[in-house]
C-alpha cells in the first residue's frame, strides 16, 4: 500500500506489478470465470478461530499488517462486483531485535531477522 507524501519523503506510488500473483491464483481464476454467471454460488468455509491467551507476559513477537484493494464492477445486468486484495504481514521478533547493536547493527544479523519476517497473500472476493 503506498504512503502519502510527508515532510521528509516523496509520495510512494503503488506498483501494479505487485498484484500479478493475484491473477495467477486458482481461486481468483475461478471467480473471474464465474464473474458473469448469475447462478454462481459461493460455498461458505468453516473458520477455526483460536482464542488469544490472557496472561501478564510481555509480547515476544509483534505482527503488523497492511493491504490494498481494487474493485471491478460489471455495469450491465446481472450487476456484479469483485474485489482483488493483496495483504502483507510483518513479524518483528523483539528479543532478536534487542540483541542487535543499536549504533552499528550487524547486516547479517539484520538479514537473518528479516528473512522470514514478511509474508504476503493475494486473493479476490465477490462483492455482489
Amino acid at each position: 500500500m503506498p504512503y502519502q507524501k510527508g515532510k521528509r519523503l516523496p509520495i510512494e506510488r503503488a506498483s501494479k506489478l505487485g498484484h500479478l500473483e493475484v491473477i495467477q491464483s486458482p481461486l481468483v481464476k475461478k471467480l473471474c470465470e464465474n464473474f458473469n454467471d448469475p447462478n454462481f454460488k459461493i460455498e461458505p468455509t468453516e473458520i477455526n478461530w483460536q482464542p488469544i491467551p490472557k496472561c501478564g507476559n510481555e509480547l515476544k513477537i509483534i505482527f503488523a499488517s497492511d493491504g490494498s484493494i481494487q474493485t471491478i464492477e460489471s455495469p450491465i445486468p446481472p450487476y456484479k462486483a469483485i474485489a482483488f486484495v493483496k495483504s502483507a504481514l510483518l513479524r518483528m521478533d523483539q528479543y532478536a531485535i534487542s540483541k542487535l547493536d543499536k549504533e552499528n547493527p550487524n547486516p547479517f544479523a539484520l538479514r537473518d531477522i528479516m528473512k522470514k519476517s514478511a509474508l504476503f497473500h493475494a486473493t479476490s472476493f465477490p462483492l455482489r
